[in-house]
């Protein structure tokens, strides 16, 4: 059916009260690269949410996506390669790609989104900006409200394992930040147990010390080679009556009994906004503040509870945005 001028009107002006990109019309056709550190769901959910917001903008683009698969020479070279052709804008998806930028890249405009702490793994100095090429948004969920997303699906948590890689600064940092939230909070204090792996052949090992060390319940944080081995984990820790948390997504839905989400697609579209102001306003990416999602969800997964012997407590199971049981959905 056809839209109206006047409906077009109201669309426009809806789209400016969600902060979502605004559709305009230009003649430009901007040579945009885009470049990924590994292969992360995450990071195609938010690219799948950039070409959205180009579209919605209106901003003709040819974007040529590259994935370095953790080769720190091939990210240099593909980013040097991208300044040598004077691109127009760089994307970069996730921390690890947006450091490389970082390190790289000091003229062509650079947003970065899918990043959970900007200014914990030094890619900008504050929240305010950068005050360099950099802009973009950011992933980031208050630590202290992940935290109560865990102690509501286990309620007498007081000893918490985490597993984490060893030089991931994600999940590095949202360790740090756990730790400086005990502190802040003593009230929050959990007895926080980590076990680094060098490669995920030591994630067995890793969590049966957690285990041995007493802990009560195992956080799967943003570490790809963590969460993407979540099967593994959890054949340690189901048989055992020990649940997964998690602020992974695609983890509650492969194993662990609770975590929190963001919207990564919706992440990447709102990072638009700030690519728009560079390429077409001619604002100072440095001047831009760091975007941040005002929002999560809290997802449970009912198979996982049943599998770890723990009885989720119905005020989490009123409150939850979603609950999986794969188990009984199949049927």
């Amino acid at each position: 059916m056809r839209k109206s001028p006047a409906f077009l009107l109201i669309l426009l002006a809806g789209l400016l009260l969600t902060g979502r990109p605004t559709a305009i019309s230009a003649p430009e056709n901007f040579r945009i690269g885009v470049l990924f550190w590994h292969a992360s769901p995450n990071d195609e959910l938010a690219l799948k949410g950039v070409r959205s917001g180009l579209a919605l903008s209106r901003i003709k683009a040819q974007l040529e996506v590259v994935n370095a698969d953790k080769d720190a020479e091939q990210a240099r070279a593909t980013l040097e390669s991208w300044r040598d052709r004077k691109f127009d804008l760089v994307y970069a998806m996730g921390t690890s790609a947006a450091l490389r930028a970082r390190e790289t890249l000091t003229e062509i405009p650079v947003v970065f989104t899918a990043v959970t702490n900007p200014v914990g793994s030094g890619i900008v100095p504050n929240w305010d900006g950068s005050g360099t090429n950099l802009c973009g948004n950011s992933n980031w969920i208050d630590t202290s409200e992940v935290l109560a997303v865990f102690r509501s699906a286990v309620p007498d948590l007081a000893r918490l394992g985490v597993v984490l890689t060893r030089n991931n600064p994600v999940s590095i940092e949202e360790v740090a930040e756990a730790k400086r939230t005990f502190k802040e909070h003593p009230e929050k204090r959990l007895a926080l147990f980590e076990e680094y792996l060098r490669s995920p052949d030591d994630l067995e090992e890793a969590v049966a010390k957690l285990l041995s060390r007493g802990s009560q319940a195992v956080w799967i944080p943003i570490d790809y080679d963590v969460y993407r081995n979540i099967d593994r984990v959890a054949a340690i820790t189901a048989p055992r009556g020990i649940p997964l948390v998690t602020s992974q997504a695609s983890a509650v839905k492969n194993g662990a009994v609770a975590g929190v989400a963001v919207d990564y697609h919706a992440l990447g579209e709102r990072s638009v906004i700030l690519a728009e102001q560079v390429l077409r306003r001619g604002m100072d990416p440095g001047s831009l503040p760091v975007g941040r999602m005002n929002s999560y969800r809290v997802i449970v997964n009912l198979a996982a509870a049943r599998q770890a012997k723990l009885e989720l407590p119905l005020a989490l199971l009123a409150t939850a945005d979603e609950i999986l049981d794969p188990g009984r959905d199949d049927r």
